[in-house]
């Protein structure tokens, strides 16, 4: 079973977003912020798929995103966004770090779900 990490510092974001993994078959873990999630990124690798918020403390989304681009083990890692930061650059910053995918909150299932088809992902 393919495992999903979504690091996200609300609480019910996480809750949002693990049910919606389990039911299409992913293992899910979570974190409250960047630094935590490289932590369970390391200690539970293989990692299939991060869903990641933009705005927590103390490591933001776009620096997790650059620390995990940076390591030759977690290049490849897909990784969607998955915040409030709706600004054209700011899709266009993360895009430059290799995110492939992008979700605005407030967020639905169905948006969620193309995302995670689009990357051929399957749980």
């Amino acid at each position: 079973m393919p495992q999903a990490l979504v690091v996200d510092d609300s609480a019910a974001s996480r809750t949002l977003l693990k049910g919606l993994l389990t039911q299409q078959g992913f293992t899910c873990l979570e974190a409250a912020d960047g630094n935590a999630g490289l932590q369970v990124l390391r200690e539970k690798w293989p990692i299939d798929l991060v869903l990641l918020d933009w705005h927590m403390e103390p490591m933001d989304g776009p620096e997790f995103l650059r620390q995990i681009r940076d390591d030759p083990r977690t290049v490849g890692v897909p990784v969607i966004m998955i915040t409030a930061e709706a600004s054209r650059q700011a899709v266009v910053d993360v895009a430059k770090l290799g995110v492939q995918g992008y979700v605005v909150k407030p967020f639905n299932k169905q948006m969620v779900t193309e995302r995670i088809a689009a990357l051929g992902l399957k749980g």
